[in-house]
C-alpha cells in the first residue's frame, strides 16, 4: 500500500496547475499526508521523512501561490497534530486508520493525476 500511494504521488510532478485553479483535492491530500506522516512513524514503519517529503514534492508539482502554500502546510500540520493527539500510541485502531488514510491518499493522488490538470 505505501508503494501504491508513493507511485500515485509520483504522477503529480507531470501536472502543471495554475494556482487559481487548485482543486480541493490538493488540500485533502495534504491532510492525508500529514496524518500518514504521524501514524506510519508511530507504528514503526521506519520511513523517516518520506511522507513529509511527498508533501514537498506535491507542492512542487502544483506550484501554489504563497498564500495557498501556507494553507497547504497548515492542512498538513493540522492533520499531523490532530492524529498525534488522537493516537499517542500505536494501536490496532491507529493502524487501521493509517491503512484508511493510505487508501484515501492513493485515491486522491490518482484522481488528481487522472484529471489532466494543466493540460
Amino acid at each position: 500500500m505505501p508503494l501504491a500511494l508513493a507511485a500515485a504521488l509520483a504522477l503529480l510532478p507531470f501536472l502543471t496547475v495554475r494556482a487559481e485553479a487548485m482543486p480541493a483535492g490538493v488540500a485533502q491530500l495534504a491532510e492525508v499526508l500529514g496524518g500518514i506522516h504521524h501514524l506510519r512513524a508511530l507504528c514503526g514503519t521506519n520511513e523517516g521523512q518520506l511522507w513529509r517529503n511527498k508533501m514537498i514534492e506535491m507542492m512542487g508539482a502544483v506550484r501554489p501561490s504563497e498564500t495557498e502554500r501556507q494553507a497547504l502546510i497548515k492542512h498538513f500540520n493540522d492533520a499531523y497534530y490532530r492524529y498525534r493527539n488522537a493516537y499517542p500510541n500505536c494501536t490496532s485502531t491507529a493502524a487501521t486508520q493509517s491503512d484508511k488514510l493510505m487508501q484515501d491518499g492513493q485515491r486522491l493522488a490518482e484522481e488528481l493525476a487522472a484529471s489532466g490538470l494543466g493540460r
